[in-house]
C-alpha cells in the first residue's frame, strides 16, 4: 500500500471513531446529523476545494499554518504534522457535510461552519425552495473568493479560534498569503 493511501486510511479511521483533537477552551460541537451535500453542493465544494489545494502548494499561503495557533498556542502546522499530510491531502480529506441542522447556519449570511479542532465543515444552506447553498452561490460568483473560505474552514479545522483574530482577520490574511 502506497504511504499516501496508508495515510488517508489513517484519517479515516480517525474520523470514524473520534473528531481531532480539540484545543483548550474549544467548545464541543452540538449533535449534529452528517447528512451528505447534494449533488450540487458536492461539486462546488469539489471545485473549490481543488483550487484551495492549489493554493497552499505554494510556501506564501503555507506561512499561514506558523502565522497562526491555536488556542494552546501551538502553530497549525504541529497540529497538521500529526496527520503526516501536506496541507492540500489534508484538505482533500476533510468531509464537508450538509448544515440545514446546524445553528450557526440558521443565522443570517453563513456559508461554511465548523468549530475550532473539530470536522466537519458544514455547508449552509440556501433561500428555502432552491437547489444551491450560499457557499455555492459564492463559488459561482467568485470561485477565488470560495477557495479562500475553504483554507480558512480549513484553518478552524486545525484548531484556529475566532476572536481574536476575527473571522475578517483570518480571511483577509487568507487572501493576501494565498492569492
Amino acid at each position: 500500500m502506497s504511504r499516501k493511501l496508508g495515510r488517508a486510511c489513517a484519517f479515516a479511521a480517525l474520523l470514524a471513531v473520534s473528531p481531532l483533537p480539540t484545543p483548550a477552551g474549544a467548545q464541543p460541537r452540538p449533535s449534529v446529523a452528517s447528512r451528505p451535500l447534494n449533488a450540487y453542493d458536492e461539486a462546488a465544494v469539489a471545485r473549490a476545494r481543488q483550487g484551495a489545494s492549489r493554493r497552499l502548494e505554494t510556501a506564501e499561503c503555507r506561512k499561514l499554518l506558523n502565522e497562526f495557533k491555536d488556542r494552546n498556542g501551538r502553530p497549525l502546522e504541529a497540529n497538521l504534522e500529526s496527520f503526516e499530510m501536506s496541507p492540500g491531502e489534508y484538505l482533500q480529506m476533510l468531509p464537508f457535510f450538509d448544515g440545514s441542522a446546524t445553528t450557526n447556519c440558521r443565522r443570517g449570511a453563513v456559508e461554511l461552519v465548523t468549530s475550532p479542532g473539530l470536522l466537519p465543515v458544514y455547508v449552509c444552506p440556501g433561500a428555502a425552495g432552491t437547489a444551491q447553498s450560499r457557499f455555492s452561490s459564492v463559488q459561482l460568483r467568485d470561485p477565488a473568493f470560495a477557495e479562500v473560505m475553504v483554507i480558512h474552514e480549513m484553518l478552524h479545522t486545525l484548531g484556529l479560534g475566532e476572536n481574536p483574530p476575527t473571522t475578517f482577520e483570518i480571511t483577509d490574511q487568507v487572501r493576501r498569503r494565498c492569492s
